[in-house]
């Protein structure tokens, strides 16, 4: 290939290249979540809004999708049905113009048979039709929907992993702890809390609260707490201390306890210290061997 037909057939590549990343849609959703809590046969209204980002008119069509997580990693699952698809109530796609933003108001109609517990569906919004039969790269965003429907729910938990991260023993306060949540019941739960530190006679000194972003724990998953860090330069200690963790959950604030014990040698404050004191020592030691001697000069004379 010559210079000439080369330098054109890489014009004509940036001009495909160009044009075609005029045509690039995307698209913004809100809320990010939606929850509630409500009783069979109750209605519940709310909004959300659609955002077109790109930069020519697209429409947008919605889609449910039920998902649950494991391993607290969000697991979709596009080959089950979604309940609350025919729970909500509204318009199921809009055309917007570019940079254009829409409230869409909806409601979700609880059947009076509904099962209690949890009841979970991301809502896409994409430019997939859902009467497109063939295959094709989208855009989509997603909104996740947390349902809890009254009844006999069972909000059973339990904590697996109650621990210091880096061990039992340490050489200055830790704020590194591993709590591990396990949901043993039929919906989700938020457990929140904190961790106390308190010495050998029972003080505290210090707090870290727990899940305090309330992430939430789906049923029959276990998953790593948040633990909040309290201080930057943690305070001197030194000798046994125990860790109390309490957390609770539910709307019947179930709760449990949990301890556990650690013993901390600050060796570098302590070396440190040990060195002043050995220096104190030394030049004490000198000043009196330099007092008697004088004494015993002063009253020899």
């Amino acid at each position: 290939m010559s210079r000439s037909r080369l330098f054109y057939f890489t014009l004509i590549l940036i001009a495909t290249f160009v044009a075609a990343s005029n045509f690039v849609s995307a698209v913004t959703v809100g809320p990010a979540k939606i929850e509630y809590k409500a009783d069979p046969g109750e209605i519940i209204t709310g909004k959300l809004f659609v955002v077109n980002d790109g930069q020519e008119a697209q429409t947008f069509y919605a889609a449910f999708e039920k998902f649950t997580e494991v391993d607290g990693q969000k697991k979709f699952l596009p080959s089950e049905p979604a309940e609350l698809s025919e729970w909500f109530k509204m318009e199921k796609s809009v055309t917007l113009k570019p940079a254009e933003q829409k409230e869409i108001s909806f409601t979700v109609e609880v059947p009076k048979n509904a099962p209690p517990g949890g009841h979970f569906a991301v809502i896409w919004w994409g430019t997939a039709s859902p009467d497109a039969k063939e295959v094709a790269i989208v855009t989509r965003a997603g909104i996740l929907v947390y349902l809890q429907v009254s009844g006999e729910v069972n909000e059973k938990g339990d904590i697996g992993k109650f621990s210091l991260t880096k061990g039992k023993f340490a050489f200055k306060l830790p704020d590194d702890f591993t709590v591990n949540f396990i949901n043993q019941g039929n919906t989700y739960l938020k457990p929140r809390g904190e961790i106390a530190i308190k010495n050998i006679f029972g003080s505290t000194i210090a707090n870290f609260k727990v899940n305090a972003k309330e992430r939430i724990i789906f049923p029959e998953n276990a998953q790593i707490l948040d633990v909040a860090k309290k201080f930057d330069k943690p305070p001197f200690v030194f000798g046994f201390y125990k860790a109390e963790l309490a957390l609770q959950w539910g709307e019947k604030q179930s709760n449990i306890l949990k301890s556990v014990w650690f013993f901390v040698f600050p060796w570098k404050t302590v070396l440190v210290g040990l060195i002043i004191l050995a220096a104190i020592l030394f030049i004490a030691t000198k000043g009196i061997k330099k007092y008697n001697q004088w004494i015993l000069k002063k009253y020899s004379n």
